[in-house]
C-alpha cells in the first residue's frame, strides 16, 4: 500500500498568498523607522553703509562659523541694503577682500544677496571683484540698467 500526501494547494498560490499576507505589515514596519528631518531656519544678515561696521563685528568670523555649523539653519544671507554709491573701486576691492569673502568661504550654506549700487563704472575697474559679487549671489547696480 502507498500512501500519497496531499497538498491543497499549489506551491505557486502559497507563495502568492503568503506576498497577499505579508504585504500590509511591510508599510507598518518601515515606517516605525522613518527619522523625521529636522525643521531648518534660513539666517539672513542685513547691512549697509550706515550699521557696516556694527553688523559685521556682531557676525564676525567665528559667530559666522557657529552658525554655519548649526544643523538648523539651511542657509545664511549676507543681504545688501540701501544705497552704495559713495563707494568707489578701492573700497570695492577692500569690500570683497577684507569682510564677504572670508566669510562666504567658511561653509556653502554662507550666500549673498540683494543689489550694490555702485556709481555707473567704478564696477567695472575692478572686474574680478565684480564678477565674484555676482557668482556669490549680489547684484550690481540692477536698477541702473
Amino acid at each position: 500500500m502507498k500512501f500519497h500526501k496531499v497538498i491543497p494547494y499549489k506551491i505557486r498560490r502559497a507563495l502568492s498568498m503568503a506576498a497577499i499576507i505579508g504585504a500590509p505589515i511591510l508599510p507598518i514596519a518601515a515606517s516605525c523607522h522613518e527619522i523625521e528631518p529636522e525643521p531648518t531656519r534660513d539666517v539672513e544678515i542685513k547691512f549697509n553703509t550706515i550699521n557696516f561696521d556694527e553688523t559685521f563685528k556682531t557676525y564676525d568670523i567665528k559667530k559666522m562659523q557657529e552658525l554655519s555649523q548649526d544643523k538648523t539653519v539651511r542657509y545664511i544671507y549676507l543681504s545688501a541694503q540701501d544705497h552704495w554709491n559713495s563707494w568707489r573701486s578701492g573700497t570695492i576691492s577692500a569690500l570683497r577682500t577684507k569682510v564677504l569673502q572670508p566669510r562666504i568661504e567658511l561653509s556653502p550654506k554662507i550666500r549673498g544677496r540683494g543689489d550694490f549700487d555702485f556709481v555707473l563704472g567704478e564696477a567695472s575697474k575692478v572686474p574680478n571683484d565684480s564678477l565674484w559679487f555676482v557668482k556669490n549671489g549680489w547684484t550690481i547696480n540692477k536698477n541702473n540698467r
